[in-house]
């Protein structure tokens, strides 16, 4: 149970400075893919929906801490994209690698679109089209790329932390 938490908030960590540091000179279409959201969905997709939510929240908090501009906004958004993600756990075999990657999209689309909502709705801005044509789908599409790579992590991990989910993995 240590080891698993403790393999987990290593992972948070490690993708959040890889979001900011590394992947912010490396932007495509002038966007950085959402690596929190990346492991947000692949721990609940592995794992479930109270690891995911656990996960959602320290995976919002941490980006609500650098990135956010009202504190708990991002960590309630992850935490419910976590719990609904880990909803797919009980649905889908663990081998379809299609899944996590449409979750991690779809996600990202509603993180994007919940974040429009409450930052710049609520201040008059409504150029929505505008925002998902320059922000949320090219960042979606960034993120699924990466996702392909930190998913077969996320099952190494789990693999050498969660004894209990070792057949299940890659």
């Amino acid at each position: 149970m240590i080891k698993k938490w403790l393999g987990t908030i290593l992972l948070i960590i490690v993708s959040y400075l890889l979001q900011t540091t590394l992947f912010f000179h490396i932007k495509l279409a002038n966007v950085i893919p959402n690596l929190l959201i990346v492991v947000t969905v692949s721990i609940a997709y592995t794992r479930g929906q109270k690891d995911g939510m656990i996960t959602g929240l320290l995976c919002g908090l941490l980006s609500d801490c650098v990135f956010g501009s009202v504190i708990g906004l991002h960590g309630f958004i992850y935490m419910f994209i976590g719990y609904l993600c880990g909803l797919s756990n009980i649905i889908y075999w663990k081998h379809n690698f299609s899944v996590p990657l449409i979750l991690v999209g779809v996600s990202d689309c509603v993180f994007g679109f919940l974040c429009f909502a409450f930052e710049f709705l609520l201040r008059g801005r409504l150029d929505i089209l505008y925002y998902f044509r320059t922000v949320i789908i090219p960042e979606a599409v960034y993120s699924m790329l990466v996702a392909i790579v930190l998913y077969r992590i996320v099952c190494l991990l789990n693999r050498f932390t969660c004894p209990e989910h070792e057949e299940e993995d890659f």
